[in-house]
């Protein structure tokens, strides 16, 4: 099977990819790079995708110009709304109707797109077991805590996992390390870390090696009200086998048993409790991130995704 992906984001390379069997033929284009058009129609001439895949807001800007030249080779479009719920009606929405099957995270979602007419099926982040997997530790990533995040505001309720799982911790007597974007050091909200948290970016490469050097693994969740939709950060660090620790919401309840698979929190004093008891106890985090680990292995690869969904792929 041919596929087409239109961009090249980690979450695809090494995340979505995966779950193709070995003898199907991807390709990128990113199409948020100049020249995009050019290439596509080249790549049309002499190769014929089954269908092309676009996440997000990989085709937003690019839509008026992308969803003609598909049509015009006859090319489903699937697009993978990753940033569902919040973004459903200003972005997932428009999108989707030049869609010819829509991919959602957040089951909530899937009436919205039956109301509109829009053919949709759930569809999770996952982990992909060759990457997302342990590696030897190193000193630059070793620390008592780390988050692997971006920071930013346009999602009103990641603010509760902030508040919950990091203000606490920013200036208690720990070893944290934040890497992810530079509005970490300014931000709107004046929002700030204590110096020498924050590392920079980290490339996606370094993740496995990042979660396996650090003690606790914390996440945000930039959804607490879905009963599915949560960072696909959860199944990444779990499939490194890192003890991770983060906020309570629905979705993580409904996927992941507290204690068992990861850790939870509901209040700022409950995530200091965790964090002082856990850090102490390194043959607990080890037990729990190998349960957790084993639980996304058996029930949440990109391999397992691609099944759920393979019968309405072959259909386009």
């Amino acid at each position: 099977m041919n596929v087409l992906f239109l961009n090249n984001s980690s979450l695809l390379c090494q995340g979505l990819a995966s779950g193709f069997s070995p003898f199907d033929d991807i390709r990128y284009i990113p199409v948020h790079q100049s020249g995009w058009e050019d290439c596509l129609t080249n790549l049309l001439k002499t190769w014929r995708p089954k269908f092309a895949l676009a996440e997000g807001v990989s085709i937003s800007t690019v839509a008026q110009k992308l969803f003609p030249l598909l049509r015009r080779h006859s090319l489903p479009l699937i697009y993978w709304a990753i940033d569902d719920p919040p973004d459903w009606r200003l972005m997932s929405r428009p999108l989707a109707r030049g869609a010819s099957l829509v991919l959602t995270p957040a089951k909530e979602c899937l009436a919205l797109y039956q109301r509109e007419k829009i053919q949709a099926h759930y569809f999770h982040f996952a982990c992909n077991p060759s990457f997302h997997r342990p590696t030897e530790s190193s000193i630059k990533y070793s620390c008592d805590l780390l988050l692997v995040a971006n920071y930013y505001t346009s999602y009103p309720q990641r603010r509760i996992g902030l508040e919950t799982i990091l203000t606490p911790l920013r200036s208690g007597p720990f070893d944290l390390k934040v890497f992810g974007n530079e509005d970490w050091l300014s931000n709107k909200d004046n929002y700030t870390l204590e110096p020498g948290s924050y590392q920079g970016y980290l490339p996606y490469d370094q993740l496995p090696c990042a979660y396996s050097s650090a003690k606790i693994v914390l996440g945000l969740n930039s959804v607490t009200d879905s009963p599915t939709m949560m960072s696909m950060r959860t199944f990444e660090a779990l499939g490194c086998r890192a003890f991770f620790l983060t906020h309570w919401t629905p979705a993580i309840e409904n996927y992941f048993k507290n204690h068992v698979h990861l850790v939870w929190s509901r209040h700022p004093d409950e995530t200091l409790e965790l964090v002082r008891f856990y850090l102490s106890r390194e043959d607990l985090r080890a037990k729990i991130a190998r349960q957790g680990q084993e639980e996304v292995y058996r029930n949440h690869t990109y391999q397992q995704r691609i099944q759920s969904v393979h019968k309405f792929l072959q259909k386009l």
